[in-house]
């Protein structure tokens, strides 16, 4: 067995004497085992038929040393946060409360073995059948074995269920999860067959502080509260402006890991609140695009199950170094010191920084967030990305070892495809997970939710606060960036499908820094890297963005043009977007551009922001400076397209009359 967590202390095995007599059913008990993952009374199966018995029931909760105290088996680091262990704590008390509201009581105790426990307790009383949910994961599978084998040698039953761990009740689905032939590979492919199924209906006994009161209280808090209509989904990365999935998000995940709501519960919440209020759009596109709010947490809830399925159909492949789809040829480090700076937030960059402080300081970080710092740790660092998993799994409240392993298995792990292809890449040379300074641009727009958590950066510009190596280093050559097949760049694979009507506002390119070449002469000499903030581990990526283009306010702009020759236009502003534009939706035309300049076939970009700084200057050419037609390069560098053969650019300011009358040709 493929092992998450080393044993702190002992060791374990079950216990018991074969064939032992069982006991008449007229003195026996029934038990309902709580684990940690489904805390909570109400849409909970097993109790639901432990309760349908004559029998007397005991409610039992194991906390698990080896889950509690442990270590992990490749970094070393503790297996339970405090945070995540004061989450857990009130997730039990609450439960024990409710229980006692019912005549009923909670009985806890800490085992190194639940085999072991259930040995003893059946040495002790009378036990018929004990009542749990199913498992999915390989270690916790192999504790459910265990422990039916050790129940079936006192004469008593392990009676597990599915219930309402998923969505989707694993026997509604239509095929078999746990065959990696008929289990889908691909959560798009998964989402279409699943919304085709039925959800079942809550079986109900009685109706982030830990527990289900906390629980049921935020729910109909967030119902009630109508946050349902901004919902925009925790994996959508195009959801842009303040209700983005970095700052927005329902919260309902830890409850949802320590089962102190149903997944179910959830959807069946939402779709009763549409038919109360109507739907709203999940998009900026309308409705019938990716369909309504309700409909999008559903798919997010999906995306869930997918996972909780697959690790059925993976089994220990999951927690292997090549993952489910077996990626081999990558030459992962165990480096404790990158890694410890990578757990601690100082990796350089504040958008990763701020994830990690984020994580530390909560125990929770929203989805997008996560798989950012994720990315940046197996695919920049090359550190193990089990290290990673396994700090995830210690610190996030929300934690279930589907969701957390399966999310750096399924999503941050590359393909075999592409761990191909970036063996020819020069991965050394910069950064590769480009969102780490993109998201930023449209998902922190103020740049509040970094500055919060990385308060250092709070006296430098806004432009400078979200690339701050800028105060130190130059751009030493520019490189390409949009996203191709099996790129090395951009883990999240839909910038490369949704790249031109997603990512209009980027060019394409972007520059590597060269550090401690000094940055010239600006403002801000008195902040210094190393001092005030921590320098990149890796070289860092200034990358172009038109801000003219940009689809939301944002504070962006706020130092002079030329210290950010990678960024051009500027100020706060609001996008306005024509009835015929909106009308397009995604395959019509780019947002931001003209009916004339559509006509006309040129660049939005190139028309807008020539004439802005060519203001003045065009038929004036003597008066035009070298740094002007320094401007000018970089500009048709970006901008203009293969000269005609025989044609080259202006080699010096007074050539570029020319190329101003070339720019008003067709392209």
């Amino acid at each position: 067995m493929v092992r998450r967590w080393v044993r702190s202390a002992g060791t374990t095995g079950p216990t018991g004497g074969e064939g032992a007599k069982p006991k008449p059913a007229a003195e026996r008990v029934n038990v309902v085992w709580h684990k940690w993952s489904d805390l909570r009374l109400l849409d909970h199966e097993p109790l639901w038929h432990a309760h349908q018995r004559p029998e007397p029931v005991l409610h039992l909760h194991l906390v698990e040393l080896q889950l509690l105290a442990g270590h992990a088996r490749v970094s070393g680091v503790q297996r339970c946060s405090p945070r995540r262990k004061e989450f857990w704590r009130q997730c039990v008390e609450d439960l024990s409360e409710r229980l006692q509201e019912r005549g009923q009581h909670l009985v806890v105790r800490a085992v190194e073995d639940p085999a072991e426990f259930f040995a003893s307790l059946c040495e002790q009383l009378p036990i018929l059948r004990v009542y749990a949910h199913q498992e999915f994961c390989d270690e916790e599978l192999q504790i459910e074995a265990s422990v039916r084998r050790v129940l079936a040698q006192h004469g008593a039953e392990l009676c597990t269920y599915w219930g309402a761990l998923t969505v989707h009740h694993i026997d509604d689905l239509g095929f078999d999860a746990r065959d990696r032939n008929q289990m889908p590979w691909y959560k798009g492919e998964f989402q279409r067959a699943a919304k085709r199924r039925p959800i079942r209906e809550e079986r109900q006994v009685f109706r982030w502080k830990g527990g289900e009161t906390a629980a049921l209280e935020h729910l109909k808090s967030y119902m009630e509260s109508g946050a349902l209509a901004r919902y925009r989904g925790a994996t959508e990365s195009f959801a842009h402006g303040s209700d983005n999935p970095v700052n927005g998000g329902t919260r309902l995940s830890p409850w949802l890991a320590f089962g102190c709501l149903s997944a179910r519960m959830v959807v069946k919440e939402a779709r009763d609140w549409e038919r109360q209020h109507g739907k709203s759009c999940s998009t900026s596109k309308g409705v019938g695009k990716i369909g309504s709010t309700g409909n999008r947490l559903h798919t997010e809830l999906l995306f869930r199950d997918f996972l909780r399925f697959s690790a059925l159909a993976w089994g220990t492949s999951l927690f292997k170094i090549g993952g489910p789809f077996g990626v081999t040829g990558i030459p992962w480090r165990k480096d404790l010191e990158l890694f410890e700076k990578w757990r601690l937030g100082q990796t350089g960059f504040p958008f990763v920084d701020a994830g990690m402080r984020e994580l530390a300081a909560t125990g929770y970080i929203s989805h997008l967030h996560r798989q950012c710092c994720a990315a940046f740790l197996a695919r920049d660092l090359g550190l193990d990305w089990r290290m990673g998993a396994e700090h995830f799994e210690s610190c996030l409240l929300d934690h279930t070892p589907d969701a957390n392993w399966g999310n750096w298995a399924y999503r941050i792990l590359q393909r075999p495809c592409l761990a191909e292809t970036r063996r020819s890449y020069p991965l050394e040379e910069h950064l590769n997970t480009v969102e780490v300074v993109v998201w930023p641009a449209v998902h922190d727009a103020f740049l509040e939710h970094t500055l919060h958590w990385v308060p250092e950066l709070s006296s430098l510009p806004k432009d400078l606060a979200r690339e701050p190596w800028r105060t130190e280093g130059r751009p030493l050559k520019r490189i390409p960036i949009k996203p191709y097949q099996d790129s090395p760049l951009w883990f999240c694979a839909a910038n490369r499908t949704n790249w031109d009507y997603e990512y209009f506002w980027l060019p394409g390119h972007a520059w590597v820094v060269q550090l401690g070449a000094g940055a010239g002469e600006h403002p801000w000499r008195d902040f210094q890297l190393s001092r005030d903030y921590f320098r990149p581990l890796i070289p860092a990526l200034n990358v172009e963005i038109d801000l003219d283009a940009l689809p939301l306010r944002h504070a962006w702009g706020d130092t002079p043009p030329q210290l950010r020759p990678h960024i051009w236009g500027g100020g706060l502003r609001v996008p306005q977007r024509s009835p015929q534009e909106t009308s397009k939706g995604k395959g019509g035309s780019r947002r931001g551009m003209s009916t004339s300049t559509r006509a006309s076939g040129r660049s939005p970009h190139a028309s807008s922001h020539f004439e802005r700084k060519t203001h003045g200057f065009v038929g004036r050419t003597s008066s035009l400076s070298e740094a002007f037609f320094q401007f000018f390069q970089t500009w048709a560098d970006r901008h203009l397209p293969a000269l005609p053969a025989g044609q080259s650019r202006p080699e010096s300011a007074g050539q570029v009359w020319t190329a101003v009358e070339l720019l008003q040709r067709p392209f």
